[in-house]
């Protein structure tokens, strides 16, 4: 990083927005100390880093001034900018990627529970994606979830990602997938982060093509793959992965599956980054319902949705989200264009799909996933499939 174009100095106190692993690296590595941390989500609020605190929104105006600094240290950038200008208004603030500088983070101070690998990997996201945010780079995409199975290895009843409501899940073909992201790259100049998901992405056998055509890709920074460490790794298919592309986030679900600890050394052995942690932030977002509300009713859910940047490809077409990818794909909600993209459409369409609307219809199905929602026990299992009205 650098500090020396910082001038951090002609500021009275200097603020962290996002108590991430960008975030905590930047205050142990500071040159000036940092006054607090802020964060949208409010249950990182009271949390703490190197002595640090985590203040929320409302408790950071009651004490920020005119001469201090909001040091954006949040990947999702577009997300943070918005609430910033409605809440600081007269309040100096910088984005953290612009001043980053391909850092590596085994060379500077860590007190983070992550490894230096991990801290690059973060480091070069924020980067990457706050350098294209700022500097209007329309064909950027900071990420996209590509949703490769509907079947999962387990059935949890409250699955943002509505796996639960399937009674026939497919996988999809890794022919569809390539023709499909091969459509999406025709038309945006570059992707940080493909994201394969589910379902469970190892339930669906072609998962070592799928990998490997992304690995190759030229036009994607990262590849991360989100499992839940049910079924082990073919060490033998993955050993010609490792690269700095491949990333996986082992979600640990403990006695749910006996696997995890296996999965996670093949790729210790491997030397493929991997990040394992135990299911976090489950709230009750997971149900299909019509909730009957106004457009400002769904503008509002919309504009606190912790979950409206996740840009979900499946079927041939580009959702905000993936609630509103499989709602539409079970036919749980009635059929809307305004709902998606089409994969193939105009850079312009997708633009103002991404970048412009301030609501979709789906949002009128569900029940909103904001930072403030409460927690809910995670992975709580179900036998059968959870019925649910089918639009036809």
């Amino acid at each position: 990083m650098n500090f020396q174009k910082l001038n951090f100095d002609k500021y009275d106190n200097i603020f962290i927005y996002g108590f991430g692993i960008s975030g905590k690296w930047f205050v142990d590595n500071s040159p000036k100390k940092i006054k607090a941390f802020i964060d949208t989500d409010e249950k990182k609020s009271g949390k703490s880093h190197s002595d640090i605190k985590v203040l929320k929104i409302n408790e950071a105006k009651q004490i920020i001034k005119k001469n201090d600094l909001i040091f954006v240290s949040a990947v999702d950038i577009q997300d943070v900018i918005p609430v910033i200008k409605r809440n600081f208004k007269s309040v100096n603030w910088l984005a953290m990627g612009l001043y980053l500088d391909g850092n590596d983070a085994s060379e500077t101070i860590n007190k983070t529970e992550e490894t230096s690998d991990f801290i690059n990997y973060s480091l070069n996201a924020v980067e990457k994606c706050q350098k294209a945010y700022v500097n209007k780079d329309e064909l950027f995409l900071r990420s996209v979830d590509i949703v490769i199975s509907e079947k999962c290895s387990l059935k949890c009843k409250d699955c943002s990602n509505l796996m639960q409501y399937y009674l026939h899940p497919r996988n999809f073909s890794s022919k569809t997938i390539v023709d499909e992201f091969e459509k999406l790259t025709s038309k945006v100049k570059h992707v940080f982060e493909v994201r394969l998901i589910g379902g469970e992405p190892f339930m669906n056998k072609e998962i070592y093509e799928i990998i490997n055509y992304f690995c190759n890709h030229r036009k994607i920074t990262k590849l991360v793959i989100y499992s839940n460490g049910t079924i082990p790794l073919k060490e033998d298919r993955l050993k010609n992965y490792q690269n700095s592309k491949l990333v996986f986030t082992i979600t640990d679900y403990g006695k749910l599956s006996k696997n995890t600890d296996r999965v996670h050394q093949s790729l210790i052995k491997l030397n493929i980054l991997t990040r394992r942690h135990p299911p976090e932030y489950w709230t009750d977002s997971g149900t299909i319902q019509n909730f009957n509300r106004s457009e400002d009713g769904m503008k509002e859910i919309f504009d606190l949705c912790c979950g409206k940047n996740l840009l979900t490809s499946m079927n041939g077409k580009l959702y905000r989200c993936p609630f509103a990818a499989n709602a539409d794909s079970l036919k749980g909600i009635p059929h809307n264009k305004s709902n998606y993209v089409n994969i193939d459409s105009d850079p312009k369409d997708i633009h103002k799909y991404i970048r412009e609307i301030d609501y979709i219809p789906a949002c009128n199905y569900c029940k909103g996933r904001s930072f403030d929602s409460q927690e809910i026990v995670p992975a709580i299992q179900t036998k059968d499939p959870i019925q649910y009205k089918k639009f036809e």
